[in-house]
């Protein structure tokens, strides 16, 4: 009797182990092409488990995150309000709804939902973030501005919150307070391109001094160009053309604080021909200065620049 019941025992665990591995098929396969971004696949993947574990709160996140990327966000919305029934206190997913409500233009819906959201849990700063975001859209900017100061005063890392603050600024025609906001955004994440480019066409020069060519600055991001402007301005002197030469050349370029370049040396080069050419093309274009603690600074760069027939 004992052997049975031992035997009754160790065949009910077996199966409850396997029911846990094997009760949602499809979920973990239509996180990876959520992952993806393949909503049409993972669309398809989740149907399924949606129809037979419908009030299984992983499977609706899944499902509301798949359906809104898929585009079928009347959909997206209703599931996660049937997630939000399930979990109350799970203060994502009213956030997620009202994104998705200011996503389909439902901006009053968005509005009336997130701030409610600051107001039950107003110690998160992406409840800020978020409610901020719809409130700039819809034309809210005193609540905005509000929101985006909250979100960077709980989390000086939400550099989104920063950002916000630079267009509302610049909105306000407030140039100084719109660069030490981007300047503020920079420290937290200074690979930012787009932000960047932004910042850097509010910065104007000042009267430093001039690094010297070989003098090592400390910096967390160093200028940048995407070289395809060089070449687009670069010119094939004619008697290289002419005599069918091709080469390289490395120069030395000095970028001011404000991404203009003010001078520049050759470092190398395979034919003085080509030096001139290069030099004028660096000289046209506008860099991405380099970056100190979110603050713009002169600083040199090597530039290689190559000449090639068509």
């Amino acid at each position: 009797m004992r052997m049975n019941m031992k035997i009754l025992f160790t065949l009910c665990i077996g199966l409850c182990i396997c029911h846990s591995l094997f009760a949602y098929p499809g979920l973990d396969q239509a996180k990876k092409l959520l992952a993806s971004k393949d909503y049409q696949k993972a669309y398809m993947a989740i149907q399924q488990d949606l129809k037979d574990n419908s009030k299984n709160p992983d499977v609706l996140l899944v499902a509301g995150d798949i359906y809104a990327g898929a585009g079928l966000i009347d959909s997206a919305i209703s599931i996660y309000k049937n997630l939000e029934k399930l979990q109350p206190s799970n203060y994502g997913v009213p956030r997620k709804i009202g994104q998705w409500y200011a996503a389909k233009k439902d901006l009053k819906n968005a509005m009336n939902i997130l701030s409610a959201l600051i107001k039950e849990y107003g110690k998160d700063p992406w409840n800020h973030l978020t409610f901020a975001d719809v409130a700039f859209s819809a034309g809210k900017i005193p609540e905005a501005e509000k929101s985006y100061s909250e979100a960077k005063k709980l989390n000086a890392r939400v550099w989104q919150a920063s950002v916000g603050l630079a267009n509302i600024a610049l909105k306000k025609g407030d140039q100084a307070s719109a660069i030490s906001n981007y300047e503020d955004a920079l420290k937290v994440d200074p690979g930012m391109l787009d932000i960047r480019k932004q910042h850097v066409k509010l910065v104007k020069d000042n009267k430093d001094p001039d690094p010297s060519p070989d003098e090592t600055i400390s910096v967390n991001k160093p200028p940048y160009v995407d070289n395809s402007q060089i070449m687009n301005k670069l010119e094939y002197p004619e008697l290289a053309k002419k005599a069918g030469l091709e080469g390289k050349v490395v120069l030395r370029v000095l970028v001011r604080r404000n991404g203009s370049v003010k001078r520049y040396l050759v470092e190398k080069t395979d034919s003085e021909i080509f030096n001139k050419s290069a030099g004028d093309a660096v000289m046209k274009t506008q860099f991405l200065p380099a970056l100190q603690n979110g603050k713009p600074v002169a600083c040199w760069l090597s530039v290689p620049i190559s000449f090639k027939l068509r």
